[in-house]
């Protein structure tokens, strides 16, 4: 089997909001070089009896630092000397700069603010995708709808918003609603009966649901009349996710001329070799596996992720007012580190949207906005 690694490329110039062909050119045309390392990889995720093999609130997160030009101004030896690591650490990671337990107390570390000072000092740009678990487990609950209006995009995504609120709300009544019909592998005598129960879940919610929530609703009342669900059949029950390796493949096919170099990951590496890659446009890709210790950037890659790793758990397991809350109570160290985080990825959203790669929901992303926007600029 061959897979076309072009067709992630044509599928960001095929957007219909904007066009990126002109941010493309800008990696295409000048050397680049993207290195990679991960955070919270459960590589599968399926279902137990009374929760996921893994925290699912916990973002798989990939990616890391990326520069142009054939080498990096970037000096990593003089951030070892600053951070003062242990003489018995041979590289940088992200537990060397960090033993807290959550993104906010990780801003209050001094290695940390030291780390991200370097960083947004430097001429690297992060870049990285993350992947809300739970939210990427039941999306095909609404893309197997058979309904023209799901074709939009902004309804597509407030429905699984409202989907992703409503299976939070009832965490653990839903993951045994997964449990019972086998999910993601519905059989066909059952598809009523599992979308009557997500109906169920809705009117348990609220006794007047908003607009959005009602056309939820009412396309699950629709959807309990389909003689099958495409993507909901035919799967292995009970493994949601089988692999992150179609994250792997994104962005050597969307940065096709650049330079990918990943931290050592066997099983990505074995499903490299298993399948071609194929190119539509004729060019060689340019990626490898190597150990961290031999490569300076990936060790700066894990730190970064290390810490976006933290901050997606922390923007799951909260709310909007809680976010407010936090905010207002962090000391001016905090804030510093916190502002610091917020001007990395601004300067990497502001130089290409393509570097960052969201698979969330609505209310998460929300919620994350709203922190790195008053971190930057105040409430």
């Amino acid at each position: 089997m061959e897979i076309d690694l072009s067709l992630f490329r044509q599928m960001v110039l095929s957007d219909s909001f904007e066009d990126l062909s002109a941010e493309l050119k800008i990696f295409d045309n000048q050397d680049c070089c993207f290195y990679y390392d991960e955070s919270n990889n459960t590589r599968k995720l399926w279902l137990a009896e009374n929760d996921f093999n893994a925290p699912v609130d916990s973002d798989f997160v990939l990616g890391g630092v990326m520069h142009f030009d054939k080498t990096c101004k970037a000096d990593v030896d003089a951030l070892k000397k600053e951070l003062r690591l242990q003489k018995s650490a041979k590289e940088i990671k992200f537990k060397h700069i960090s033993k807290g337990k959550t993104f906010v107390e990780c801003l209050s570390e001094q290695k940390v603010g030291l780390f991200l000072q370097w960083l947004h000092q430097s001429d690297l740009y992060v870049h990285f995708a993350h992947v809300n678990n739970l939210y990427w487990a039941i999306v095909d609950i609404i893309d197997t709808i058979e309904e023209p209006t799901l074709d939009e995009i902004q309804i597509n995504k407030l429905m699984k918003n409202e989907l992703y609120k409503v299976a939070r709300s009832r965490y653990n009544d839903f993951y045994q609603l997964l449990v019972q019909y086998n999910y993601p592998n519905i059989a066909t005598e059952n598809i009523r009966a599992f979308y009557q129960n997500i109906v169920d879940f809705i009117e348990y919610t609220s006794n007047e649901p908003h607009f959005e929530l009602e056309y939820l609703r009412q396309l699950c009342k629709a959807a309990r009349e389909q003689s099958d669900l495409v993507f909901l059949q035919g799967n292995t029950e009970r493994t949601v996710i089988d692999s992150y390796f179609p994250f792997y493949m994104r962005p050597i096919g969307v940065f096709s001329s650049a330079q990918h170099i990943f931290d050592n990951e066997y099983q990505i590496e074995e499903q490299f070799r298993k399948y071609g890659l194929l190119n539509t446009e004729s060019k060689e890709y340019d990626f490898n596996f190597v150990n961290s210790i031999d490569n300076k950037l990936i060790q700066v890659s894990d730190c970064i992720v290390g810490l976006l790793g933290k901050y997606y758990t922390y923007v799951n397991r909260i709310d909007f007012a809680t976010a407010g809350k936090m905010l207002a109570t962090i000391t001016d160290e905090q804030k510093g580190a916190l502002k610091l985080f917020s001007q990395i990825i601004k300067k990497s959203e502001d130089f290409c949207k393509l570097l960052l790669n969201s698979i969330e929901s609505i209310e998460e992303h929300d919620i994350g906005a709203f922190i790195l926007t008053n971190a930057l600029f105040g409430p």
